[in-house]
């Protein structure tokens, strides 16, 4: 997964511990969206 996408997961993970089911909600959509970052790389700017 692109690193940015990663990092954001990491911080779902630290926020929300314990919640697999949610980050496997979580991975499911940044995954999906991930061919839509890549090719507009400012949403990465945006938080």
């Amino acid at each position: 997964m692109e690193e940015y996408l990663e990092q954001l997961m990491e911080k779902v993970v630290e926020k929300n511990p314990g919640e697999k089911e949610f980050h496997q909600a979580v991975r499911e959509v940044l995954e999906s969206i991930e061919p839509v970052i890549k090719k507009n790389p400012r949403y990465q700017k945006e938080k």
